[in-house]
């Protein structure tokens, strides 16, 4: 199975310049499914939707917050419909709502979700991770995948917390230190931010990655300057079951 994750940056710099970019990549993965952040709906518009169409998939949409014109939240693309999902919001101790998106999907459950980005906030996003696999550890007998925006490198406290519980992909699958934000991306450089890998596909240790790479990094040409998809790059992983013992 196939899994893609990617922060497309709501209505960022050319929102509609980039959403072909976005799309080109997915035709070009054919990914099962797709866990994307900080995606944008108002009313019967939805980016998740304007990602999806024609290409096959199911869309499930997941508010955190509302904004001026509409929300922002996740959204799960998927092969096969979702048989049932929820919303369940994230601690956040009254900084932005976050959510998390709770899906069941065959016999895998898939969450998704985006949290909180401050640098200062370690403390909430340790209650976060902490709902995260609390909420993995209840899918009694599902496989179980996270595909996430985490806002936090693998060496932090909260990451390190729960990569001691869950698998990460890339540490299985990868090669090189997998930078999902990082000055290399136009976009991203305007934050004056460190290269990190922020950006996660995580499973409950049923499913393993055979591959883990960097997606959604080739900027094309827009007169003068680069177009990226977004101001992140996203993370593809082939996952396998993990043999059990006989």
């Amino acid at each position: 199975m196939r899994a893609v994750t990617l922060n497309i940056w709501g209505r960022g710099s050319a929102w509609r310049r980039r959403l072909p970019l976005i799309r080109a990549e997915l035709v070009r993965l054919v990914p099962d499914v797709v866990g994307l952040q900080e995606v944008w709906r108002s009313g019967s518009r939805c980016q998740a939707e304007r990602i999806a169409d024609d290409l096959g998939y199911h869309v499930t949409y997941a508010r955190a917050a509302w904004r001026g014109w509409g929300s922002q939240g996740n959204a799960l693309l998927t092969r096969v419909p979702v048989e049932r999902y929820e919303v369940l919001p994230l601690p956040t101790a009254g900084v932005e709502p976050r959510s998390v998106l709770c899906a069941e999907v065959g016999s895998m459950t898939v969450l998704v979700t985006h949290l909180t980005w401050e640098w200062e906030h370690t403390r909430i996003r340790q209650r976060q991770v902490r709902f995260l696999a609390e909420l993995a550890a209840r899918q009694a007998g599902r496989e179980v995948l996270v595909l996430a925006d985490l806002n936090a490198a693998p060496d932090t406290e909260e990451i390190r917390w729960l990569t001691g519980r869950m698998r990460d992909a890339w540490a299985d699958g990868g090669e090189g230190p997998g930078h999902t934000y990082t000055p290399d991306n136009d976009f991203a450089r305007k934050a004056r931010e460190p290269a990190r890998r922020i950006d996660f596909v995580l499973t409950d240790g049923q499913l393993r990655a055979d591959s883990a790479e960097l997606a959604f990094t080739k900027a094309a040409r827009a007169g003068r300057r680069p177009l990226w998809p977004s101001d992140h790059f996203g993370v593809v992983c082939d996952l396998a079951p993990v043999p059990r013992p006989s």
